[in-house]
Formats: C-alpha cells, sequence, structure tokens
C-alpha cells in the first residue's frame, strides 16, 4: 500500500531500492540497521511482501531488522506471532529489532511480546515522548528488562542495577529540560509510584514494604512516600 500509494513505484523497484541501499551502507563499513517502517500492518495485508522487503534487507547485510508499528495499531498477541513468523522465515532473531507506538497505550507491552518471541533489540525514548501518542518507554522498559524476571535471568542490557538507580533523577532532567511537568503515576520514577496514604496500606508498608510494593524504590532511585491526611 505505501509502496504504491505514498514512494509510486514498483514493489519490485522498492525491494531493489532496500537492497541496494543496505548494500551500500555495508560496503561503506556501516553497521546498517533498516527499520521496515508500517511492517506489521504491512505483514496483515500482505505478508509475502512484507517478508520479501525486510529478507532483502537481511539478505543484503543488514545488522538489525527492525519491525515497526509506525502507526501503533497492533496488539500484544499480533505483535507475538507476526515476529515469530519473521523468525520462522529466516530473519534470525539476534538480528530482529522493534519499535512500537504507543496509539492504543501498548507500545511498552508490544515491546515485550516481540522480545518474548526472539527479537533483540528494542528501540523507544526516554519518558515515551514521540509523535503523536508517543513511543515505547524506555524509563518503563529497562527496569522491567533488568528486574523482572523471566527477563533479569535470560538477558543482559548492559544496564547495571548500579546505573539503574539513576534512572528517577535523568526521567524527571529530561522533563524539566523540556518544561514538562513529570507525570505522577509513570511506572517506577513517578512520585506516586512508590505513596501509601491509606491507613491499611501504610499500616502493611511499614510491617513489610513488599505488602504493596512490586520493587524497591531505591532500586531506580525513588523514594517511598506516605502521607498524612
Amino acid at each position: 500500500f505505501h509502496v504504491v500509494k505514498a514512494l509510486q513505484i514498483t514493489p519490485e523497484e522498492n525491494t531493489s531500492n532496500i537492497s541496494q541501499s543496505i548494500a551500500y551502507l555495508v560496503s561503506k563499513g556501516r553497521e546498517a540497521i533498516f527499520d521496515a517502517e508500517h511492517f506489521f500492518d504491512g505483514f496483515k495485508h500482505n505478508p509475502t511482501y512484507a517478508l520479501d522487503s525486510i529478507k532483502s534487507a537481511y539478505d543484503a547485510g543488514a545488522r538489525w531488522v527492525v519491525l515497526c508499528d509506525t502507526n501503533g495499531g497492533t496488539l500484544p498477541h499480533e505483535i507475538f506471532d507476526i515476529t515469530s513468523k519473521v523468525i520462522e522465515a529466516g530473519v534470525p532473531q539476534d538480528s530482529i529489532g522493534i519499535h512500537a507506538h504507543n496509539d492504543t497505550g501498548n507500545a511498552v507491552a508490544n515491546s515485550l511480546a516481540a522480545i518474548n518471541a526472539g527479537a533483540r533489540q528494542v528501540q523507544g525514548t526516554l519518558n515515551g515522548l514521540g509523535e503523536r501518542c508517543g513511543n515505547a518507554n524506555l524509563i518503563t522498559l529497562i527496569p522491567t528488562l533488568v528486574l523482572k524476571e523471566p527477563y533479569s535471568n535470560e538477558f543482559t542490557t548492559n544496564i547495571s542495577k548500579e546505573g539503574l538507580k539513576s534512572l528517577t533523577r535523568l526521567s524527571r532532567l529530561v522533563d524539566d529540560i523540556l518544561n514538562r511537568i513529570p507525570n505522577r503515576s509513570s511506572p517506577y520514577v513517578g512520585s506516586s509510584a512508590f505513596t501509601h496514604k491509606g491507613g491499611l496500606h501504610a499500616s502493611a508498608v511499614l510491617k513489610n514494604p513488599k505488602t504493596y510494593e512490586h520493587i524497591s524504590p531505591i532500586a531506580v532511585g525513588n523514594k517511598r512516600v506516605i502521607p498524612v491526611s
């Protein structure tokens, strides 16, 4: 659809352009990343051609083939299924990335679904910044991969648990630079993420924080708050 309507070339010309572009970058000693824009919508419309497009990039030497949910309308079960089919078609999982938009509020979930299927690169932004409803929020994805099983046991992210303690500060610094008010309810780093107000909640947390906290706030540089009303 995009090849014919937006680029106004033939499908064959498009795959040839992809192959030649990647081959040129590789010939210059560069690490080529092919972002397959609109891949998931394209796959649902024409799976054969969608696979031909990304295989032309991989066969030409692309280090990464990144599957993009450009319109942000694909759901996690679809992401998992289609990413699995890409691997079955011959693109190895250690060359597959995921690029998710948040138009259904599923960018983080979609990224995890792709990882579950085999993707090994994740594209996203700090605080989920991006066009329309934003991109996959790395501030949420990173601690999930570092702290949550099975990801924490199976994968290496090159981000240490010690380094993770600067996550809250980083998130708020980005908002400060952009003159944005931080989202209080942001997972992991929001000022409300570890706030316990209800009497029973506060009582239980004082006895054992695990009663109402899935991780220690210290792990991400946040802090526990128990307000008095």
